[in-house]
């Protein structure tokens, strides 16, 4: 299992659609009521049990598959929905600690501060002059409230440089966050505020965000582990705006052969946020020949919320990564909303980033469902199941018999 294990890089939940089944021929069935109370203690490392700004609660409840946390914050009271959610949380939280530092720091507190009643035309100097004019750019309710209406409405040419000035705010804000190693479009509301107030300080004084971090001494790691792929889409995301990455994304999976139907739908879906789109496509673009990448696209639009979106990013990251590292893929499709791998030896692989699996009945009848569908994929040699959390013993000796390998606690 150690030998396993190695090959994937991180998370710990994955889709919560459907994945296996149930048979009346098996004997009596014994199932767990929900919610179910575990100890967060046996669940997450001891390292990220608490933190500069946060405290997890010490109980969990599981709904048959996903766990949802309680995290009392400096901030207030939050939950996470599985523990994807919870990771981007903490996450976040250690970079709000590392921006509270970067706050402290002369330049940024002469940048919030600095000419507040100077005329909002200085903006037209950036172009010629952007370190020094930038210095004057008005944060604060004295200078809006003074300036708004010639802003808006001036003939001065100077005006036309606004523009400028919010795209320099937008590249800051995302190079602040890659630095940060957060996500630039968290939803999060303490870290997307105070994420703002820093991007905006930094257009401000011409600060640059890789020198800032460096004169704090760095960041506190992330409590993510990111696949190579992942990494490198988030510098992508870092070096483009939403418009020119949502381009190179639509290329991407045109090349995949998906319609532009179908594209079209899944950038309507308002649950992905660019980055975590931008990884998505990263990971299914890795996988080289494969067919069916289509398919997960269109399952993928499904999402009905953010975190659902997350878990979709995180099965592509366990597809791409069980293709490149344990073995070939050779499709991939969809079996009752849950996508799956088919390898070179006609085994279906079906990863999961389900927290934690126990046999309840609203389980048994999701899992019935699938194994009804995997009837009609023709030359399945055998079954597996990937998941990075675990199995209860019930729901393991459930699936196993089966036919069902299953390998867990991959995280």
């Amino acid at each position: 299992m150690n030998e396993i294990k190695k090959f994937f890089t991180g998370g710990i939940a994955v889709l919560t659609v459907v994945f296996l089944t149930w048979s009346p021929a098996i004997a009596a069935q014994t199932f767990k009521s929900t919610p179910i109370t575990l100890k967060t203690a046996n669940l997450i490392p001891p390292s990220i049990m608490q933190g500069s700004n946060y405290k997890l609660a010490d109980t969990v409840h599981n709904n048959g598959i996903i766990n949802t946390y309680q995290i009392d914050t400096d901030y207030g009271l939050f939950f996470a929905e599985s523990t994807p959610e919870l990771l981007n949380i903490i996450n976040d939280l250690n970079a709000l600690a590392n921006m509270q530092k970067l706050s402290r720091l002369d330049t940024f507190n002469n940048s919030m501060v600095s000419g507040v009643k100077a005329p909002f035309k200085l903006v037209g100097n950036i172009a010629t002059s952007p370190v020094e004019s930038t210095k004057n750019i008005v944060k604060g309710t004295g200078g809006f409230l003074s300036n708004l209406g010639r802003s808006v409405y001036s003939s001065d040419p100077h005006q036309a440089n606004i523009f400028k000035v919010a795209l320099g705010y937008d590249t800051a804000r995302r190079a602040f966050a890659y630095e940060f190693l957060i996500n630039p479009y968290t939803t999060f509301e303490p870290t997307e505020e105070r994420l703002g107030e820093i991007a905006r300080a930094a257009v401000a004084g011409g600060i640059v965000p890789r020198a800032a971090i460096v004169t704090v001494g760095g960041v506190v790691g992330t409590s993510l582990a990111l696949s190579a792929t992942a990494k490198s889409m988030k510098k992508l995301v870092r070096d483009n705006p939403p418009g020119a990455l949502a381009k190179i994304n639509r290329d991407k999976l045109l090349a995949m052969d998906v319609t532009p139907e179908i594209i079209k739908a899944f950038f309507s879906n308002d649950n992905y946020d660019p980055e975590t789109r931008t990884i998505l496509i990263g990971e299914l673009e890795t996988m080289k020949d494969v067919s069916g990448r289509s398919f997960f696209i269109a399952a993928a639009t499904l999402a009905v919320e953010s975190t659902t979106a997350q878990l979709y990013k995180i099965t592509a990251k366990m597809m791409a990564e069980y293709h490149h590292k344990i073995a070939p893929a050779v499709a991939i499709g969809v079996i009752s909303g849950s996508p799956f791998i088919k390898n070179k030896e006609n085994f279906i692989v079906l990863p999961l980033a389900a927290d934690y699996i126990f046999w309840t009945e609203a389980v048994s009848i999701r899992l019935a469902s699938l194994e009804q569908d995997l009837t009609r994929i023709k030359d399945v040699k055998g079954k597996e199941i990937w998941v990075l959390g675990s199995i209860d013993t019930e729901a393991k000796t459930q699936l196993e018999n089966h036919g069902w390998i299953i390998f867990q606690n991959l995280n």
